[in-house]
């Protein structure tokens, strides 16, 4: 038999995130098919050149500015990346409940997780995964990229937002992490929702279905994989989805998947004498009634715990390294011809720093 996923409820503290409902954690084991590099997988060379791969053919290329002040950004021409099996009608009439309830987010939370752990040709990997369900942010409450990424091993998931431009595919381009930076281009914040192919027609039956589910109100959650190295969404599910509510106008249930690190925290003893002191004025006030005794309860656990959970990307090395990435971006671009700035593109190409 080989080794299986367990699902347990999510009980992190604090993801920091604008949560629509409850949420689980995937332990995926290390031997059997869950060992090696799983179908959908990032993959770095040195000097900061990412690879995103889905059956062994590039979907992106990155580039990040080795002041991490901005990136660059290829397409890859793979029409069928990974993908979970269609939605159908009869999938979704199983789910009964209230759409936006506890209990309908529960519900597509474990049929979203069983689908991982039983993919052909999985995404999943070895160690814990968290599911979520996640509210989307405007761009002007979207967090900003750092302008010097952090020293610790992972990051705090950024909420996703950008959504309109899941429907502006377009083969290349640079993006300004920091004011000033190099290369200059468009300007983005953390967060933004990638998708992995093309838009489906306006007149595809799927979309057209899927349109009628977003009047109603009660559209399935597109699943979002978070890459913390870029600081992006992928849509892993839900395509025609997204671009159906784009076309209504509503906003969409998502879904978010991020592999879990524990960071070690040292704590010292005056904080956690601190945050006594802070717990127990606030309970002989009853500030806040049931919800702030849950808070403090909430934050001397945290305080206790030892560590926090942070999402981080596992990446496995590019076969060939720099130079044959670089061979990768400059035969797509010789065999797909497409607009770009000269500049950029020397810069993305270049095998300098």
């Amino acid at each position: 038999m080989h080794p299986s996923v367990a699902f347990r409820t999510d009980d992190t503290e604090d993801w920091r995130l604008p949560l629509a409902g409850p949420g689980l954690l995937l332990e995926v084991p290390s031997t059997g098919r869950w060992s090696g590099r799983p179908s959908l997988h990032v993959e770095v060379t040195s000097r900061l050149r990412l690879r995103v791969s889905s059956g062994g053919q590039p979907l992106f290329w990155f580039r990040i500015d080795d002041y991490w002040d901005g990136c660059g950004v290829l397409r890859g021409t793979v029409s069928t990346p990974w993908g979970l099996p269609p939605l159908s009608a009869a999938g979704v009439r199983g789910v009964p409940h209230e759409p936006g309830s506890s209990r309908w987010w529960e519900a597509w939370t474990w049929h979203m997780a069983r689908e991982l752990a039983q993919a052909t040709h999985p995404v999943l990997h070895a160690g814990r995964w968290c599911l979520r369900p996640l509210r989307i942010v405007t761009a002007r409450e979207a967090a900003r990229y750092p302008c010097i990424p952090s020293c610790q091993p992972g990051s705090l998931p950024t909420p996703p937002h950008g959504l309109e431009r899941l429907l502006q595919v377009e083969r290349f381009w640079t993006e300004d992490w920091h004011a000033g930076g190099v290369p200059a281009g468009v300007e983005t914040n953390s967060g933004a929702v990638l998708p992995l192919r093309a838009p489906s027609r306006e007149d595809d039956g799927r979309v057209k279905s899927w349109r009628k589910h977003a009047r109603e109100g009660t559209l399935p959650p597109a699943l979002l994989l978070y890459v913390d190295i870029v600081g992006k969404w992928c849509v892993l599910d839900g395509h025609d989805r997204l671009h159906a509510a784009l076309l209504e106008g509503v906003s969409p249930p998502l879904l978010g998947l991020w592999p879990v690190f524990e960071e070690p925290i040292a704590v010292e003893a005056y904080r956690r004498e601190g945050m006594w002191f802070a717990a127990e004025a606030q309970l002989r006030g009853r500030k806040g009634g049931p919800e702030g005794i849950d808070r403090a309860n909430r934050t001397l656990l945290r305080e206790y715990a030892g560590v926090q959970r942070v999402a981080v990307t596992q990446a496995w090395p590019v076969r060939g390294g720099l130079e044959a990435w670089r061979a990768e971006v400059l035969a797509c671009r010789r065999w797909n011809a497409f607009p770009v700035d000269a500049r950029a593109w020397d810069w993305f190409a270049s095998l300098e720093e």
